[in-house]
């Protein structure tokens, strides 16, 4: 499935999921037959050149044509019109831009995609509690495994061959999610990458750490809460050099509203989380050249590194914000995703196109 699309039978259904482990089209997790009727389904409905060629998927190079994507999707168990969507994940993880190398190295980073605009509600997109999943909602469910299948499949992304990442990424077998519009006091997250509001988009992310943030505004107040969230960027510790940094905070619709009433719009909450946010690491590879970084004492007096400590800043538009997950009446909640990224841009964000 790496190259151009082969036909092949068997003789029922049900021997396919066992035949699908033979070939080795999956990682592990049964998929669906890609029958011939159901990738025409989603090629006429995307009506796009089943040849066209959108790039090449790292490590093995494959050829990520419109068929071989479909042919993916139906895997995955994807609707017809979920494989726009995958289509523009897929031209930012082809773009030079955005190098995924680091997502198949010893690192064992994951490639996060999250889809904004009308598109989330038109596919019913899962985006308030358990956004993350397992939520039942189809569409975050198939169109992220969609996208580990096209890495699997037609990247080649097979541990211990291709890919060298020493402890993997459990995010990985579907890493999606869509940002929530009905509750959002803001415009669509793309709107920060010069795509209009009523646009829809896919970012994709180069993630490293996934980590959950209480944000209490009932009890340590709004002022506090951004204070709580800077602090989510500055855990010390070894981090990867070299490349942009990116911070992606998705937070819960409550919080999102209570900073919007108090004035601020998206693009204010990313500077004030900016201003006071610091990247805190050990002095390894480029980490003193990187970002104004300088030197301070280690913050653990009582068990000190041996290596010297560097905290650098953290500039607004390395900071994003995205709102999904549960209503949590007084209650802010967040999680805060890092970038992995040794070159090139942390993230890359696309524009849907739909067909005719």
């Amino acid at each position: 499935m790496a190259g151009k699309t082969q036909n092949h039978q068997v003789d029922s259904l049900e021997q396919f999921p066992e035949f699908a482990y033979e070939q080795g089209w999956t990682d592990g997790l049964p998929v669906f037959p890609p029958t011939r009727a159901v990738v025409q389904s989603m090629l006429d409905y995307v009506g796009r050149d089943p040849a066209e060629l959108l790039g090449t998927v790292f490590p093995g190079d494959g050829e990520a044509t419109i068929e071989n994507i479909a042919a993916n999707c139906a895997m995955a168990g994807c609707r017809p019109e979920y494989v726009p969507v995958v289509i523009a994940a897929v031209e930012c993880i082809v773009d030079p831009s955005l190098p995924i190398n680091t997502t198949q190295s010893t690192g064992s980073a994951s490639l996060c995609t999250i889809v904004t605009g009308p598109v989330v509600g038109q596919l019913k997109f899962h985006t308030r509690e358990w956004i993350f999943g397992p939520n039942g909602g189809r569409a975050n469910a198939t169109i992220g495994r969609a996208i580990r299948l096209i890495l699997w499949n037609i990247g080649r992304a097979h541990p211990g061959k291709l890919i060298k990442g020493t402890m993997g990424h459990p995010a990985s077998w579907s890493y999606c999610i869509g940002e929530e519009q009905e509750l959002s006091p803001w415009e669509p997250m793309h709107t920060d990458f010069g795509i209009g509001a009523a646009d829809s988009a896919v970012t994709v992310m180069k993630a490293g750490e996934h980590s959950q943030i209480a944000a209490p505004l009932n009890s340590v107040g709004l002022n506090e809460c951004i204070t709580l969230l800077a602090r989510g960027i500055g855990r010390v510790g070894i981090t990867t050099s070299g490349g942009k940094r990116g911070f992606m905070f998705v937070l819960n619709p409550t919080l999102a509203r209570a900073f919007a009433d108090a004035g601020y719009s998206r693009h204010k909450l990313r500077a004030a989380i900016a201003e006071r946010a610091f990247k805190y690491s050990y002095d390894w590879q480029n980490d003193s050249k990187q970002g104004e970084a300088v030197g301070i004492p280690d913050l653990y007096a009582k068990a000190p590194s041996e290596r010297r400590t560097l905290v650098a800043p953290v500039l607004p538009d390395e900071v994003y914000v995205v709102v999904g997950g549960g209503v949590a009446p007084q209650m802010g909640q967040c999680v805060a995703i890092s970038s992995r990224s040794s070159a090139g841009k942390p993230m890359l964000t696309t524009k849907i196109r739909f067909s005719n």
